[in-house]
Parts: C-alpha cells; structure tokens; sequence
C-alpha cells in the first residue's frame, strides 16, 4: 500500500513521473509530435489483448489458429482492459506508459524496503531507489510498452516478501512465473532455498509454496491447449538449442562466452561488447555510459560478505537468493538468438538486483565508522548518481530516436498498407506489430511468433518458408508481402515486386528499409519440368519436397552435417530449366554435406525411377542407396552458369516383400574438397 504521507513515496513518484515526460518530450519531438514507442514488438502485444478483448484469445488474426507469440499472458491481459474502455491505436500506447510508471513508481518503493531491510538503513534504501530511479536502461524498458516493468516489479516483490518471512511470498512468486518464462528458473532457487531452511528446522514446506508451479504448469497446459505446444512462440523461434544441425557443446560454448561478455562488461559498468549490428540499440557504443565506474567493487564487497555470512549461518537467505536470481536469470537469457538486443532488454529485469547490492555495500562502508568513511560513502554515492543522470539522459534521447525510427518505418509503412491495399489482402510480414496492429489486414509472419507453424521453416531458412508458403491454400497464401528484405533470400522481379519502399536514412533500432512487395505465385516449381521425363507417361508414386518441411516430416527425411554444427544452406532459387523447357520458376532446397535419408511407399515388385532436381555448375558426387544395398552413383560436373536441372539418377526393381522403402544419399568427398549434395525435390516413377 502506497503511504502517501511519506515524503519519500512523493519523492520516488514524481521523479518516476518526470522521467515518463522526459522520455514522451523526447519521443515527441523525434517524431514531430506524433506518439510512438521504441519496440515494434510492443504492438505484437497490443494486437493480441485487442483480439483478446473481442474475444479471440490468442488469435493474432481473427479465425486463425492461436499461437502464444506473446511471451507474457499476464501482461497481456493488463492491456486487455484499456480496449474495453475503448482505447485504440495509439490510445493503448498512453495505457502502456502509464502502466510503466505505475510499475517503476512500485518497484522504486520495494527497493526502498529492501534496502532498509537487508541492513542498510536509511541510507541503503534510498540510494538503491534512487539508482534505480537513475538507471537508463531500466526506464527505457519500463516506458517501452513491453513486459519488462512487470517482470522486474514481481523479481522485487518476491525478494522482499522472502526477506520479511512473508505468507504472501508464494503469491509473489506465481506473479514472476507468469510475467516471463525465465521467471521458473528464479522459482527454481527459491524453492530449493525455502527447502533447505524448512528441513534445517524440521517443517513443513506448506501447499502454498506449489502455488508458483502449478501456476506454471497451468499456463503451460492452457497454451498447449489453444496451439498444440507448451511453450511460447518466441522460443522456438529465438531459443539457440532448437537450431537445425546444432552442435550442443558449441551452443553451449557461444552461451557461456556471450555471458562471460556480459558479466564482464557488466562488472566493468556496461552491459557487455558484443555488436551484432550497425544499430546502437544493439551495438557496444552506448555502453559505457551505463554505470559508473567502481560501482562493481560494491556489487562484489557486498555480494561476497552476505554470501559468506549465509554460508557459514548455514541459513541461505536473501543475499544468497539476489545473486543466484542474477546469475541464474541472466545466463537463462543468454540462451537466446541476440540475446543483447534493444539494450539487453532480456537482462534488464535483473539490473535492479546489481543495483540493491551497490547501495547496500555503500551503505556497509557508511557504517564502518569514521568520518572518513561517511565522507567517502556520501562522495561515492553522489558519483554513482550523478553517472545515473548521465545514463538516463542518454537513453531519453536513444528513446525519442528509436520511437521515430517505429513512428516512421513500421508504423508508416502499416498506415500505407491500410490505405491503399484491398481489405481482404493477406500480407506476409516480419516484425509482426505495427503492421498488423495499424495495417488491419490478415497477416502471416514469417518468423512464427504470431503465425502458427512458421518459426520451423524461419530457423531452417528462406527455402522452407517459401515451401511452407507455397504448400498453403490459395485463399490463404498472402498476396503481399511487407519485409525487410536483408533478412530473406526470396527473389525480388520474379518472385516479389516491389510496391512502396520506406527507408529510414540513420536507422537506431531497426533495419534500414521495409518493402512492400506483391508476391507472384504461377512460377512455383511443385511439377517435373523435364519435357524427356514427363513424355514417358510413368505414374508418380512419391515426391519428397526437400526443404518442405511437411513434405521432409511424412517421409522422415533427415540431412546430416560432415561436420557437427557446421550446418547447411537452405536454398531458395528462381531459375530457368534447361533444353525445351526455358521457363523461369522457384524452387527451395538443401546444400548437403553428410547425406539424406528419406522413406517413400512404393508399388512393390515394379521398376522405380528416382529422379532429382538440382541446378547446373556445382559439382557433385553421390551414391544412391536402397535399404542398405547401392543402386547407382552419381557425378554431375561443374562449371559456369546456373539452371535447372531434372534426371533420373537411379533405376531399380521394388522390393516385392515390402512397399516402404528406406532411401539414402551418400556424398562421396575428395579429401579436403567437399562435393555437397544440392537437391530440390526427388520424384519416385513407376509404370
């Protein structure tokens, strides 16, 4: 309960409002007075409660199958009420920002407690608050529109109700498992630690503290419900250990040296310098500006004393319980595909927690007695907030200019599409938010977060998502596609042609052009072109559609890397055929190392024609094996020049015994010279 008589709440409260105007100021005057936000996935979340609150829970396109795209259903259920009060378009932004100021104002005040409470004082609690309060980043996030407020509120409700020997903290706790799916590590912790403290003193642990898992296991049965899988669309399309080909100890390998960046730049008062991108959102040219310098000898000094102390009381507690969130929620993080995008908006959620400690260690020093030593604390703290300032004026102006990077590209692009496309255009898009949410049109996203069964064909590559667009309905396969073009390989003048192009000149956060595209599906390649071929009036009996991924999965089609983790290309080419048919068409496939290996039902004890499409001018050397036993090698040279290509590569008499027949292809590799399989589609032929 807020205690309004406290100067400090007014305080906390008034310095949480005055930076929701400085960064509004800065997005207005970025955009020239026209609301935005920095995050384009805020309106995935946006779209999602208003479907939610005509009654479509979970259908980011009304009909379309439910797909759980947003990663916190509680948060979305907050916005849920702001369309029920009849908030829309940019309404629901302002809903968003007061909601942010709201959370950050709580958060703020927990942190005062915790400080008190930890043993800090007077002093520790104001300054932990104030850092926070401070802290760029952390009201970047806040004021984004995203989950992180209220992710970051429960990971300080729940620590502070620990350390008061709350009944409520098992509550708490189910809040931070909802709010994001990180949250069930922390659960983890906690659990184990109230574990070993109610065994130490001979107790029982209380039905209350399954309240956190059930909950958890309850939104994970009602997801797997609605879309058929228990987890969030995110991770399966951003999660690193489900990567085609991966190599799980050098995944583990790219994770613990992208923490150790982290934990590194962290310590040194950044948040790590790694760059994926010309875009500072992502790129290490804003770090140093994040926390002052020797702010980490803090952390340490006040991180190592508590643990020990714990340690040796043999009672863990919460300073043992604040670094394991750290380190545990923060590597969680680091599992995924750019794990340091939009600031390390991932990490942002446990920052608080680095910051408690400071304060608490200043507050140590302050108490070690001296005058010295209450000089200096005061000094340092002066530092440590006048860096804050710093920071958080920095990241006002990185705020304006990411929303006018939102404001000018996507949601432009989106109020185009509104105006000038039919109504019952589908459009295939990526960065799924302000495109649907402003463009009100159905939409299929590319990289699977709101779209059900794409993220599969997005993490093998363009080739499968063309087959999975191509395998759809005509009145479903989207006519239009709006995309950054850099992120696919789809062939522009043959398959898409451009329409409107918007290209943002010094780009922050986004990709630098959005294109909108009207997509060509007559040139789509399903059929033998092979005029020799197709005049032989032989039945087809089977096809495997390479890089169709429901064609590869009803016939338990499998490629294999020569080298573990090294991956493979998946291929989407537009090419003519060769001899009679001259025709242009597009096909998706696979550049192939280490083998295939399919199954196929055939006509048993009948003559069988295998016949490949592959392009001309890549060498290739493979063998053909039928249930074990080689039928036919094959050596296609290379050369200049690309084309289609379609023949028969092997001939042989089915098994009379058995209709299903095992097929493999086996790459024969000249010593350091790799002679890769490149196939696009095989045919199985019989009289």
């Amino acid at each position: 309960m807020i205690d309004w008589k406290n100067r400090e709440v007014w305080a906390i409260w008034t310095l949480a409002l005055f930076w929701l105007l400085l960064y509004v100021a800065s997005m207005l005057y970025h955009t020239g007075g026209r609301l935005s936000l920095p995050l384009d996935d805020s309106f995935i979340y946006f779209q999602y409660a208003k479907q939610a609150a005509a009654g479509h829970f979970l259908e980011y396109n009304t009909w379309d199958a439910p797909t759980a795209g947003a990663t916190s259903l509680l948060y979305l259920a907050l916005l849920v009420p702001a369309f029920w009060l009849g908030l829309d378009g940019m309404g629901i932004a302002v809903y968003a920002l007061i909601l942010g100021w709201a959370l950050l104002g709580l958060s703020a005040q927990v942190l005062l407690r915790l400080g008190e409470r930890l043993g800090g004082g007077y002093f520790s609690g104001r300054l932990a608050a104030l850092l926070f309060l401070l802290c760029g980043p952390l009201l970047w996030g806040f004021y984004s529109g995203m989950e992180i407020g209220l992710f970051s509120f429960s990971i300080l409700l729940t620590l502070y109700l620990f350390a008061v020997e709350s009944p409520k903290a098992p509550a708490a706790a189910t809040l931070m498992v909802l709010a994001r799916p990180e949250g069930i590590v922390l659960v983890g912790l906690l659990l184990a630690v109230v574990g070993f403290r109610k065994i130490r003193l001979g107790q029982a642990s209380g039905w209350q503290w399954w309240l956190p898992i059930a909950a958890y296991a309850g939104q994970g049965a009602l997801v797997a419900w609605l879309t058929g899988s228990p987890g969030s669309a995110g991770m399966a399309a951003k999660w690193r250990f489900v990567e085609p080909h991966a190599s799980w100890p050098e995944l583990v390998r790219l994770v613990l040296f992208d923490y150790a960046e982290f934990i590194k730049g962290i310590l040194a008062g950044s948040l790590g310098h790694q760059t994926s991108a010309n875009l500072y959102a992502y790129d290490s040219n804003y770090r140093r500006v994040v926390f002052a310098p020797f702010a980490a000898l803090f952390f340490l000094a006040e991180a190592g004393i508590r643990l020990c102390g714990e340690v040796q009381e043999r009672r863990p507690g919460p300073g043992l319980l604040a670094c394991g969130w750290f380190l545990a929620g923060t590597l969680a993080t680091c599992t995924l595909v750019e794990y340091d995008a939009h600031f390390n908006r991932y990490q942002q959620p446990f920052l608080p927690l680095y910051l408690l400690f400071i304060a608490l260690g200043l507050g140590r020093l302050a108490d070690l007695g001296g005058d010295w030593a209450w000089k200096l604390s005061r000094g340092l703290a002066c530092f440590f907030c006048g860096w804050g300032l710093l920071s958080a004026v920095f990241f006002a102006v990185a705020y304006g200019e990411n929303s006018s990077d939102i404001r000018n590209q996507q949601i432009a692009m989106a109020h185009f599409i509104d105006a000038n496309l039919p109504p019952d255009a589908r459009i295939a898009i990526n960065d799924a938010g302000a495109l649907r949410y402003f463009g009100k049109r159905q939409t299929v996203d590319l990289v699977g977060l709101t779209s059900a069964g794409f993220s599969g064909a997005w993490r093998e590559g363009s080739g499968s998502v063309y087959e999975r667009l191509a395998a759809m309905s005509p009145d479903r396969r989207p006519d239009f596609f709006a995309i950054f073009p850099n992120w696919f390989n789809f062939p522009e003048g043959t398959f898409l042609h451009p329409l409107h192009r918007i290209r943002v000149l010094e780009p922050s956060i986004i990709d630098a052009e959005k294109v909108l595209y009207r997509a060509d599906w007559e040139r789509n390649g399903d059929a033998i072109r092979n005029l020799e071929i197709a005049a032989k009036n032989l039945r087809l009996v089977a096809e495997v559609d390479v890089a169709d991924l429901d064609s590869e999965s009803n016939h338990y089609y499998q490629s294999q890397v020569q080298v573990p983790g090294s991956g493979e290309a998946n291929l989407l080419m537009a090419l003519a055929g060769t001899g009679a048919e001259r025709s242009v068409f597009i096909d998706g496939g696979r550049t192939v190392t280490g083998g295939e290996r399919m199954v196929v039902n055939l006509d048993s004890g009948r003559p069988v024609q295998m016949v490949m499409r592959t392009v001309t001018g890549i060498a290739q050397h493979f063998a053909v094996v039928v249930n074990g036993v080689k039928v036919a090698e094959v050596e296609l040279p290379g050369g200049r020049g690309r084309n289609w290509r379609e023949l028969v590569i092997a001939e042989w008499t089915a098994d009379p015994a058995s209709s299903s027949v095992e097929i493999e292809t086996r790459p024969i590799h000249f010593g350091g010279s790799l002679r890769p399989i490149v196939s696009f589609h095989y045919w199985f032929l019989q009289p």
